[in-house]
């Protein structure tokens, strides 16, 4: 298959996985290279206590998505 685009950018937000992920699949699809990337969003982060489950949650998703890329 002819890989149309030198380099893609997946954005990851709220759907941490690479299984049956719509955006990462075409664009491992359409490019050579895929830069994946997850932003934290301090407007959501700093009102939150320093230790919440719902930041440990994010953590540990992203870990393992990471895992599933590589």
């Amino acid at each position: 298959m002819e890989r149309s685009l030198n380099s893609a950018l997946v954005w990851f937000r709220r759907d941490l996985r690479a299984h049956d992920h719509a955006a990462l699949y075409h664009a491992l699809r359409a490019a050579r290279q895929v830069w994946c990337v997850f932003v934290f969003d301090r407007d959501i982060l700093d009102p939150l206590p320093r230790i919440d489950r719902r930041v440990d949650f994010i953590l540990a998703s992203l870990h393992d998505l990471d895992q599933q890329l590589y």
